[in-house]
């Protein structure tokens, strides 16, 4: 005969050696017992913890002979044909290859017809999330109003999958994770049952790999069956399941720890010399970070189900990382792992999330670079930049050759005075000015506030003008750049500028931008005589203005040409 796998020969056949799932043995056989079995149930759970052999013992519990009853005999020819997978009335339907409309309307044919052997036909459909759209719609009448001798049993892994008219129709189960312990504990019985010498550490190695599904951990134990006669260590599971092994994650952990980039790079190579995958590197790094993280805040938690000496060991190196690092290093080390399975190069995504860990807490570090960068803006708001010098417009030079007629000086500006006060703006001090303060220290306190306040594109614009007037509702500012004038008196800056002047004078002030007067022009030179050649460009109007206007002078061009 044919040799038969363990997670088949130690498969469940009644309800009560069904591990990890104590929740739906109870309602299930509560609900046969009362007589109260649905006509469609939804299985759902991860892999390997029990929904295909609970459709089964369920099966068995409704066509067994001394039935229905909770607990089968497994011993009527119909319990032993369901055992076997040859009975007429349990059907198995795996929907990855049965998934179209026409199959399901092929079941739907079959279901009107009675059961040969037992009282119920059961209609087992795995993984029903594959069912395509129009399957499921083709269902669902069926489902809702089967006929009374048909039970639905839908399993499934991604239960998100299933729509809501499905859903509503079936009740649902969801089969959790087994926990560890009782992987453990079931693997220890099977493997003295099947004679085989394996230790403790091994097995609860099995069972944490194993991720909450017996089945699993049932076929990695098949497999150490054959690695010899001896007894079975830990070391040969870690080799069989291609795992990098405590020592060198401990290894690797101390040198992160220490920040000693030379020792984790050494190491790296060591593990990748001995052809171990650098994703599974990764991931169980990333395990040892999540329990050293889960001991540094909950030491005595009963739930991080680990070993004396691995206890040990999380009490020393936790306590070389903070919280805050050990949560850097696992977001840094789940990246690397998920970036690692697509990578070309997975090798070099190791060595820069290593790195990275090694260089926590440096000028690279994120949170390092935020605080400083946040106190460099504190202490440039809180100091003033000076006011760039203007320099004053120069009047343009008349030009060397045109006489310059003795004119009368322009009258100097009167010297600008401020407004006068009225006793109720007296009351009302101007916020950081010296008493008697004149427009232009006010105007240099307004430049001041600017940068105080981050506004610095205001700033660089409103600062090439200067405060000429200053009354109780109005500041003149004249501009000698045009560019400047006209950005300056745009709605958005002049709020920003009128709010400054109104916080340092103590009342509302219109903000009101001029131009600087250009130089007039000097007067033309008398004209030449009739027949006189102009000299230097004499007695051309144009040339005569451009010169007047922007100052310079006339380089005669000598004419070297021999006649």
């Amino acid at each position: 005969m044919a040799y038969v796998a363990l997670y088949r020969q130690w498969r469940p056949q009644d309800f009560d050696n069904l591990i990890g799932q104590e929740h739906i043995n109870t309602t299930l056989k509560n609900a046969i017992a009362a007589n109260k079995v649905a006509h469609a149930y939804l299985f759902a759970g991860p892999r390997g913890t029990g929904k295909t052999s609970t459709a089964k013992i369920l099966a068995k519990a409704l066509n067994c002979v001394q039935g229905p009853t909770p607990t089968p005999c497994n011993n009527c020819p119909n319990c032993e044909r369901i055992t076997a997978g040859t009975s007429m009335d349990v059907f198995e339907i795996d929907a990855a290859s049965n998934r179209g409309i026409d199959e399901i309307r092929d079941l739907r044919e079959a279901v009107k017809f009675a059961p040969v052997e037992g009282r119920y036909k059961v209609y087992i459909i795995d993984e029903v999330h594959m069912l395509t759209a129009e399957a499921f719609n083709a269902l669902l009448k069926t489902l809702e109003e089967p006929p009374a001798h048909v039970i639905f049993v839908l399993a499934t892994t991604e239960p998100h999958k299933i729509p809501a008219t499905i859903h509503s129709r079936c009740q649902r189960y969801d089969f959790r994770r087994i926990p560890v312990a009782d992987i453990e504990k079931r693997l220890a019985v099977v493997a003295a049952d099947s004679g085989l010498d394996i230790a403790p550490e091994a097995l609860r190695l099995i069972a944490r790999h194993a991720d909450g599904g017996l089945r699993d951990a049932l076929s990695i134990l098949d497999q150490c069956t054959a690695l010899g006669d001896g007894p079975v260590g830990a070391d040969a599971v870690r080799g069989l399941l291609g795992l990098i092994g405590h020592e060198w994650v401990w290894r690797l952990t101390d040198a992160m720890a220490a920040r000693d980039a030379a020792a984790v790079l050494l190491a790296l190579e060591e593990i990748l010399a001995l052809g171990k995958d650098v994703r599974q590197l990764l991931l169980e790094l990333a395990q040892h970070g999540r329990s050293l993280m889960l001991y540094k805040a909950a030491p005595e938690a009963a739930g991080l189900d680990t070993p004396g000496e691995d206890r040990a060991v999380l009490a020393s190196q936790s306590a070389k990382f903070s919280h805050d690092e050990l949560v850097r290093m696992l977001q840094l080390l789940q990246a690397a792992a998920n970036e690692a399975k697509w990578a070309v190069e997975p090798r070099i995504t190791a060595e820069i999330a290593l790195l990275a860990v090694c260089r926590r807490g440096d000028d690279g570090d994120l949170a390092a670079l935020a605080a400083r960068v946040a106190t460099l803006e504190a202490t440039l708001a809180g100091a003033g930049a000076p006011r760039p010098a203007q320099p004053a417009p120069q009047p343009a030079s008349p030009p060397r050759h045109a006489p310059t007629p003795s004119t009368p000086a322009a009258p100097a500006p009167a010297p600008v005075k401020a407004a006068a006060k009225s006793p109720a703006d007296e009351a009302k001090p101007a916020a950081s000015l010296p008493a008697g303060a004149g427009p232009k220290e006010i105007w240099d306190a307004v430049l001041k506030e600017l940068v105080a306040g981050g506004k610095r594109s205001v700033h660089a614009c409103v600062s090439q003008g200067e405060l000429i007037t200053l009354t109780d509702s109005q500041a003149t500012v004249q501009f000698t750049s045009a560019f400047a004038k006209e950005r300056s008196d745009k709605d958005d800056y002049r709020q920003i500028v009128e709010k400054s002047l109104a916080h340092l004078t103590g009342h509302p002030v219109k903000l009101n931008c001029v131009a600087a007067t250009a130089p007039q022009p000097a007067p033309a030179s008398p004209p030449a005589p009739a027949g006189a050649a102009p000299k230097d460009g004499e007695g051309h109007p144009a040339l005569d203005q451009a010169l007047a206007i922007f100052g310079g002078k006339i380089i005669k061009q000598e004419n070297n040409e021999e006649v």
